[in-house]
């Protein structure tokens, strides 16, 4: 079987890893590890935008949907249009680990060091600050609510209240990657050991998701909620939460099984149809009503980081750490 990025798709020479990729105007714009953004319409020549003086270590669409923040190491947060102008938000002075943004309540969050830093058009709000390093970031639907993780749990607030003490969701270790469910009913976080934590909200009802071979890494919802697709194993392990208890007691679906670790993972902003990215640079694509497959790229000679759809999910883009990417027809 040919690889699809040969039939209906454009392979890149992106000149650097990717660090994530994200679609603004048309365009899939990859966040990459030597501070550059590439962009890269369906047709048509290229762009390479230097952004950072180092690595973009995040990156997120911009309220506006017209540009992309970034974070890098130089400590500095930018805003990245697709035709290259690049401005900086603001200086940090400290590496910009997470990037969340929200098109519906305007907030652009960067976490640096403890500090959850909001901005509000484009001008620091104010900070909230955890006990220590903030492992990651989660905005909700709405971009109401805000989920920090850190050592011993996570700390949900109201973003735009700046003396919002917090809701905390205590579970001993160190919590890494954080996500919340479409309808805010659920926060779900990675481990620094291989497995998830979550709680079931209001009533903080905790859920443990383990068994997996290494560290969760992406997250992905399906767009009703029913679905949360994670990495971490040889195939997606794809946890179950309709009903009250989410996951608890249910078994996981493992679409997509190869002898490689899943590195990434995207719903389709519609349908059933899960995204998934190897370590060995191969991609698929798998419909769950039928289970039916699609091979989207081949093995290369690096693991895929970079993985989304396009709004109509018509289009994904694809980056691997080697600097490989495609943006693909589906």
């Amino acid at each position: 079987m040919t690889a699809q990025v040969y039939e209906t798709g454009r392979r890149l020479a992106l000149g650097a890893a990717a660090t994530s990729v994200h679609w603004i105007g048309g365009e899939a714009l990859f966040a990459l590890g030597d501070g550059h953004v590439f962009a890269a319409p369906r047709e048509g020549p290229t762009r390479r935008v230097q952004a950072h003086d180092g690595v973009i270590l995040s990156a997120a669409p911009h309220p506006d949907g017209k540009r992309l923040v970034t974070g890098g190491d130089d400590g500095r947060l930018n805003a990245v249009s697709p035709e290259g102008a690049v401005s900086t938000i603001a200086e940090l002075r400290r590496w910009v680990d997470h990037v969340v943004t929200s098109p519906v309540s305007g907030v652009i969050v960067a976490g640096v060091g403890k500090d959850a830093v909001v901005f509000k058009a484009e001008q620091e709000a104010h900070r909230f600050t955890h006990a220590s390093s903030a492992g990651g970031l989660a905005l909700d639907a709405k971009g109401r609510r805000l989920a920090a993780t850190h050592y011993g749990g996570a700390t949900l607030r109201y973003v735009l209240t700046a003396d919002d003490k917090g809701v905390a969701l205590n579970w001993a270790g160190s919590h890494l990657g954080v996500t919340i469910s479409p309808d805010a009913d659920y926060i779900v976080t990675a481990m620094q050991e291989n497995a998830l934590h979550g709680w079931r909200l209001p009533e903080k009802i905790d859920l443990r998701m383990d068994g997996y071979p290494s560290k969760t890494r992406s997250f992905s919802w399906d767009k009703r909620g029913r679905w949360l697709a994670t990495s971490g194993a040889n195939a997606a392990i794809v946890w179950p939460f309709a009903g009250k208890l989410g996951p608890q007691g249910k078994s996981p679906l493992q679409p997509g099984e190869r002898n490689a670790l899943v590195t990434a993972v995207a719903f389709h902003p519609i349908d059933e149809v899960l995204a998934i990215g190897y370590a060995d640079g191969a991609a698929l694509i798998v419909r769950f009503t039928d289970n039916l497959g699609m091979e989207l790229d081949e093995p290369a000679e690096g693991a895929v980081t970079a993985l989304a759809w396009d709004a109509d999910g018509k289009r994904i883009a694809i980056g691997d750490e080697a600097g490989r990417g495609a943006v693909i027809d589906v």
